[in-house]
């Protein structure tokens, strides 16, 4: 499926066959409760799975990707309830497929990037995130024009902890953030606040409660204040040097952070380094994406992908066992294969 061709055959058999959730009837969409869908020309979105943090599962991707496929002239997107606007993919959902059937746990994440893809192309309109917003809703959210947050955002990629990468394109938005801080994010899967995403280039306002301006100011937010030790500890491809000049850092943070690298999946920090890095020299988001096309085929064929789930979702035993005992272990060609699905 190419990118953000939501009308192909071979896009809408997918969506039939597996996530077929939405039927037209007058010109307006009637779908299914977890997500909420009204207008046609300017199509308003709300995510409406409170209960787990409007995670995506397969069918809300599915009816966001008809409500997007006749390419509307502007989207408003926003999710229900306090703890969040989006908490990521259904990663659950994910892993069951993954065991089941590798190959049809790429399609689903070829979807998804398919569905960014087309809010990309639409591109008007505004996100609204508060409180947790990560993953796969930030694949959907940061494709807009105007992507406001509330004063109680939660933002990251966290999927290093899970034995994923930052995916769904937002290694575009991350290596355009200043003073490295995109690799610092992609590899720790930190989180940050409303001012931080908004000095990093990742958020375009921050409002209140009520959606009036905040009084915030970036240039003080924590990750500006990080961003000398970032900059001088991250400017390097290679990973396990990287925790190197954290780990000899000063600043206590600084060490911290290397210790919490330590403790995500290794293949996929090392993975989610290069992942920025490539970025960087893209020509837009459809490279990008093009390059998490091949990186979801080869995590979902052979990762620790089911293994970090496990430990975090399923089991929670919050224990898992990576492949590599360590950043050191991963062969640099492990994370080139990885690349090159074929």
């Amino acid at each position: 499926m190419g990118a953000g061709d939501m009308s192909s055959p071979s896009a809408k058999a997918f969506v039939n066959q597996l996530f077929w959730v939405v039927i037209r009837q007058g010109g307006r969409l009637e779908v299914m409760d977890e997500v909420k869908i009204s207008g046609t020309d300017d199509v308003t979105i709300t995510l409406d799975r409170p209960r787990a943090i409007n995670s995506l599962s397969g069918e809300m991707l599915a009816a966001i990707g008809k409500a997007v496929e006749d390419s509307p002239r502007s989207i408003d997107l926003s999710g229900a309830g306090e703890r969040g606007y989006c908490s990521g993919a259904d990663i659950r959902e994910l892993r069951s497929l993954a065991l089941e059937d590798p190959e049809a746990a790429g399609d689903w994440l070829d979807f998804e990037y398919d569905v960014d893809a087309a809010i990309a192309a639409v591109h008007s309109g505004t996100a609204h995130l508060h409180g947790i917003s990560m993953g796969g809703g930030l694949g959907l959210a940061l494709r807009l024009k105007q992507v406001e947050a509330r004063e109680d955002l939660v933002l990251a990629m966290p999927e290093t902890g899970i034995g994923l990468w930052p995916d769904v394109g937002v290694s575009f938005e991350l290596s355009r953030a200043p003073r490295y801080v995109g690799r610092h994010l992609a590899m720790t899967g930190a989180s940050i606040d409303a001012a931080s995403a908004l000095w990093a280039g990742l958020v375009d306002e921050v409002v209140d409660a009520d959606g009036n301006p905040a009084d915030v100011d970036p240039v003080a937010c924590q990750l500006a204040r990080d961003a000398v030790w970032i900059q001088e500890c991250y400017d390097t491809d290679d990973p396990v040097e990287v925790c190197r000049r954290l780990a000899d850092r000063p600043e206590e943070a600084a060490r911290k952070t290397a210790g919490h690298i330590a403790t995500r999946c290794p293949l996929s920090v090392a993975v989610a380094l290069a992942a920025v890095i490539k970025a960087e020299s893209a020509s837009g988001l459809a490279e990008v994406l093009e390059t998490d096309r091949a990186l979801g085929r080869s995590f979902m064929r052979d990762s620790d992908f089911c293994e970090g789930v496990r430990a975090q979702l399923v089991d929670k035993d919050r224990n898992p066992h990576w492949s590599h005992e360590s950043l050191a272990d991963v062969p640099a060609r492990r994370v080139e294969e990885m690349f090159d699905p074929s």
